[in-house]
């Protein structure tokens, strides 16, 4: 698999992982656990997605958080992430990278696409409470986070292409 993702200034990068760290401290399902992942917005995805080339949008500045955000991932178990807030900017930049990857998988689309940043993995429904109270016990959640870049993943190679 490969994708188009939007990468974090220095100072959001660490705020969510703050939050990564707060689930691994209640022992919960954590990206924190992981020690590779990077905090991100996958734009689009798909076998075959290449490295874009110059792109006719302005990279966007900010996320606004949405609130936290879940999705299916099996019997009982959820993806519990930050979602983020579509504006006018963010999706007209999603539609021009959309634009250059006509292979992406439908859920990559526009008007389909649901963007957000990953928490956890295949939480269980059961530890859905003591993973809101986990990420908001010292803190409320962020309500902006500042955009650092724009990369190129290639899951097949492991191989992070920056591209802004």
């Amino acid at each position: 698999m490969r994708s188009i993702e939007l990468v974090l200034d220095d100072a959001s990068d660490r705020a969510v992982r703050a939050l990564w760290q707060a689930l691994v401290a209640a022992e919960l399902p954590s990206l924190g656990h992981a020690g590779t992942n990077d905090p991100h917005v996958t734009l689009v995805a798909g076998e075959s997605v290449p490295v874009p080339g110059p792109l006719d949008e302005p990279l966007p500045t900010a996320l606004r958080v949405a609130g936290v955000l879940l999705f299916p991932a099996g019997p009982g178990r959820h993806v519990f992430g930050l979602g983020v807030v579509v504006d006018e900017s963010l999706a007209r930049f999603h539609r021009a990278v959309h634009r250059g990857a006509p292979d992406a998988v439908d859920s990559s689309a526009p008007g389909r696409w649901a963007p957000h940043l990953t928490l956890a993995r295949r939480i269980r429904d059961v530890d859905l409470g003591a993973g809101l109270r986990a990420i908001t016990a010292d803190a409320p959640l962020p309500e902006v986070l500042t955009v650092g870049g724009l990369r190129h993943w290639d899951g097949d190679t492991k191989v992070t292409t920056p591209l802004a």
